[in-house]
């Protein structure tokens, strides 16, 4: 059947006169022809698509660059500006808090001493803000390493809950600390951790009203994960106003409508010393009202426990 078809296709290109072969083989060059140069005018289509993007992506690096520098200049500045401050500051605070006592006798006028003692509580409001500062300029320099240790996460939070009790008494503040019956060990930097849990508890001291309450716990959440929580009764964080952003280090006034005082530096701390951690920091509102904020630490940091054997148990009870 195929030699009977190329037959005949044989036979009726035989019978075509010599103009038509012609024309039928110009067409079939001329087809050709414009077959490659639609080719080649892809090719070139697509290889100035290539440049463009090459281009694109070489100036959002440059960018990048130049954004990371400038962020580094920035940091680095704040953290020389934060040194020298400190040097100043402590020199008021130290001389405001002599004249506010009285070292060198008593003041002819009462008022002055009422003055020492505003300049001692700004210096050293001034004094923590320098310190807030210089510690994110070394996270973000990338110059604060972590000094792992093995930490005990509920007897963290206890001694830190030990610290604020005379904050949290001077503002009416109930204080309680719940860590949990599963004892936790992490490997973590024990300082940043203390670092980090003494900002949560200090900020909802300051934002939870006259009676009110804060509480810390520890445990595993379903994905035993390590956690820490702080919860308090204060005012809240309104729900438009979630997801907090942290980056922007806005002052949120509204929080504290009394006084008018911000949340500062403190959560931008404790954000960047648990993503240092592989932690992840969470404002949520609570339902009952107030704010919940929990740093879940990756479960990689827990460490295992072991028992006592019951020898020692035995010692430790008849505290030998």
């Amino acid at each position: 059947m195929a030699a009977l078809l190329a037959g005949t296709g044989l036979a009726a290109f035989g019978m075509l006169g010599e103009s038509q072969i012609a024309a039928l083989s110009g067409g079939v060059l001329w087809g050709a022809g414009l077959l490659g140069l639609l080719a080649a005018r892809r090719g070139r289509i697509r290889a100035d698509a290539l440049d463009v993007a090459q281009a694109q992506l070489r100036a959002q690096e440059d960018a990048l660059a130049r954004a990371e520098e400038e962020n580094a200049a920035k940091s680095r500045f704040l953290a020389e500006m934060s040194h020298e401050l400190r040097t100043p500051l402590n020199a008021v605070i130290g001389f405001s808090e002599m004249m506010a006592h009285e070292v060198f006798g008593p003041h002819t006028v009462s008022t002055y001493g009422e003055y020492a003692r505003d300049i001692h509580t700004s210096g050293r409001h001034l004094l923590a803000l320098a310190d807030d500062i210089l510690d994110l300029a070394r996270i973000e320099t990338g110059h604060r390493a972590l000094l792992e240790t093995a930490v005990s996460l509920p007897d963290l939070a206890g001694d830190c809950t030990h610290m604020m009790r005379l904050s949290a008494a001077a503002r009416s503040v109930t204080l309680t600390c719940a860590p949990g019956e599963t004892p936790l060990r992490l490997w973590a930097d024990e300082r940043a951790l203390r670092q980090m849990v003494l900002n949560l508890l200090g900020n909802a001291i300051k934002f939870t009203p006259h009676g009110g309450e804060v509480h810390i716990s520890t445990g595993l959440d379903g994905r035993g994960a390590p956690y820490l929580e702080v919860t308090d009764t204060g005012p809240g964080i309104g729900e438009a106003e979630l997801p907090l952003d942290l980056a922007a280090r806005h002052r949120e006034s509204t929080l504290d409508p009394t006084t008018g005082r911000g949340a500062g530096l403190g959560l931008t701390i404790v954000r960047a010393l648990a993503g240092l951690h592989g932690a992840e920091l969470t404002l949520s509102a609570r339902p009952e009202g107030g704010t919940r904020a929990s740093v879940t630490f990756p479960a990689a940091r827990l460490l295992p426990t072991f028992d006592a054997p019951e020898g020692a148990r035995a010692i430790a009870s008849t505290g030998v």
